[in-house]
């Protein structure tokens, strides 16, 4: 059942990525990157690379403990995860939470991804 989540949230994560990297670069690119002082990079910026670099690496990780359950399914043996997997996935599940949170401030916060498809004032 693991296996087929993991596959489930795998595949979910394409439009995530597809659509929240349209939304950063419009971001970027209509309020910029920097502050006033052309020096200091604006919190919401931070926020939004550290969100995706979070997400990004819980995605490839994921997607090579998919791929390694794949092959070991593919020769119809059981597949049992080593202790390492499964701290390295409790540690993915912690990134994730403090990624959801990080996405939540970009939302709430910051207004991203309340304006598709509708014209709107530029936002902080």
């Amino acid at each position: 059942m693991a296996y087929y989540a993991l596959s489930a949230g795998l595949l979910s994560a394409i439009p995530s990525v597809l659509t929240g990297s349209q939304q950063a670069v419009k971001s970027i690119k209509t309020q910029g990157m920097y502050e006033q002082d052309n020096q200091t990079i604006k919190p919401k910026v931070k926020t939004i690379v550290a969100h995706a670099v979070a997400n990004d690496a819980v995605l490839a990780v994921s997607a090579y403990f998919w791929y390694a359950r794949r092959q070991s399914s593919s020769l119809n043996l059981a597949y049992s995860p080593e202790s390492w997997v499964v701290g390295v996935e409790a540690l993915l599940a912690a990134l994730l939470m403090y990624s959801a949170n990080l996405g939540g401030t970009l939302t709430y916060n910051y207004g991203m991804g309340v304006s598709i498809g509708k014209s709107s004032k530029k936002s902080q």
